[in-house]
Order: structure tokens, then C-alpha cells, then sequence
């Protein structure tokens, strides 16, 4: 299949169309077949997830949220004819939230992160979840990262079992770069096994490249490599 040239983030926001138009060009040429793959995974991935959302509630929402943000009249009306301007509403919710994240003043619902902090937070298709809560076997989860800066991220999960899994980049060998006021939920979904035992998240960050072999060792118990830090998550897992 070929190697990887684009990250799935940059996929993710070239779905959206939320790159500028350089890099967008540069995507569409050059994206090799595995891109082009992961592509395609990335697009149901979000159908999916869109089809679980109810998608006019959460336009309502993020209407009630602009107006509470009393942005100039004449910007709203530009935002709004351009969420419906081509019929689609599902996509049209899905990249409006890329706007207000990114436009948005901080509220009492955000939280305040420091440049040098992380915090990991899990999301089902209908609730956002807590350290110590409960999830059933075959849920699908997401994960959302709150960072101070653009930096690299890698999730890892150990299961009631031991067995350790890297799940952002999937399966990956090096972190991946993103910019976490922007991209705070990361692209993807994983299904929860039937494993018994609690299930452990870790988000490990930095604001420079680091080594992920080293770092995985700090999710048992070793000291973290310089400049990385680490949030975690535990799940209480229900199985059949």
C-alpha cells in the first residue's frame, strides 16, 4: 500500500476543507495510495459518527453559543448563509465546529490548560465521560485533547489484561503533530473489546518530537522523558 505522507489530522482537515488552499493542493496532488485509503476511512468514520449526532440540535446549540458570543451582525449573517448555503447540514455542523473552537473567548464550561499541560477527555456517541466512570463493551470512544499549544500526541490504552495498545496515531510508531486549540478531538473511533477489567487511557504530549518507545515506558511506572507530559484516564468496564 505505500507509506503515509499526510497525518490524520491534516486528512481530517482536509475532509473539512479547513486547510488553506496551498496545502489543500499540495494534499489532493501528492497524497499517496495509503492516503488516499486512510482517506476514505477517515470519511466513513465521520459519516458515522454524524449519523449517531443529532445534527439539528447541535446546530441549535452552537447557535445559542454565537449569540451568547454577540459576535458584529454582519459576521453572523455571513457564518450563517455559509452553514447552509449548500444543503448539507451534517457537514455544515461538523466544520462550523472547527469555527467556533477556534474563534471562541474562553467560557466557564473550558478548561484553562498551561502551555506545559495536558488533559485527555473521553467521549461516547452521547456522553463526555470522567475518570472512574462506567462503559460497556462495544461502546465506541473518542478521544479530545486540551493542550496550551501546538505540540505532538500519542494515546495509549492498557486493557484489563496488560496488553497495550497504541490508539492515536493507531497503531503508530512516532507521535503525531497537532494543534490542539483547533483539532481537540482527535479523528477516529475505537470500539471497546470484551476484555474484562478496567480500561487505562494515557495522552502523552510535548511540544517538541519525542521518542514513543521511551515514552511508552512511563505509562508502567518510568519516568517521563524531558518536555513530555501525561494525563490519564481509568474506565470501570462492563462486559457480558
Amino acid at each position: 500500500m505505500g507509506e503515509r505522507t499526510f497525518t490524520d489530522v491534516e486528512l481530517e482537515r482536509f475532509l473539512a476543507e479547513d486547510l488553506p488552499a496551498p496545502r489543500m493542493a499540495e494534499i489532493e496532488a501528492k497524497a499517496s495510495t495509503a492516503d488516499r485509503t486512510r482517506l476514505e476511512e477517515l470519511r466513513a468514520e465521520n459519516q458515522a459518527y454524524l449519523a449517531s449526532v443529532d445534527v439539528a440540535a447541535e446546530v441549535r446549540a452552537i447557535g445559542r453559543k454565537m449569540e451568547k458570543m454577540a459576535p458584529e451582525p454582519r459576521k453572523l449573517a455571513s457564518v450563517w448563509r455559509w452553514l447552509f448555503a449548500g444543503g448539507a447540514l451534517a457537514a455544515a455542523a461538523a466544520a462550523l465546529l472547527l469555527i467556533v473552537r477556534r474563534d471562541d473567548k474562553p467560557t466557564e464550561d473550558d478548561i484553562g490548560i498551561k502551555g506545559g499541560d495536558v488533559t485527555l477527555i473521553i467521549h461516547t456517541e452521547d456522553r463526555r465521560l470522567a475518570s472512574g466512570d462506567t462503559v460497556q463493551a462495544g461502546e465506541k470512544i473518542r478521544f479530545e485533547i486540551n493542550a496550551g499549544r501546538r505540540g505532538y500526541v500519542a494515546i495509549v490504552g492498557i486493557d484489563g489484561a496488560g496488553a497495550q495498545t497504541v490508539y492515536f496515531p493507531f497503531q503508530g510508531t512516532q507521535p503525531a503533530a497537532v494543534d490542539p486549540t483547533v483539532d481537540k478531538i482527535l479523528p477516529g473511533a475505537i470500539k471497546l473489546d470484551a476484555t474484562p477489567g478496567d480500561e487505562k487511557f494515557y495522552a502523552l504530549y510535548s511540544e517538541q518530537l519525542f521518542v514513543l518507545d521511551t515514552a511508552l515506558s512511563a505509562v508502567r511506572g518510568a519516568p517521563l522523558p524531558p518536555g513530555v507530559v501525561m494525563a490519564e484516564v481509568v474506565l470501570k468496564k462492563q462486559t457480558p
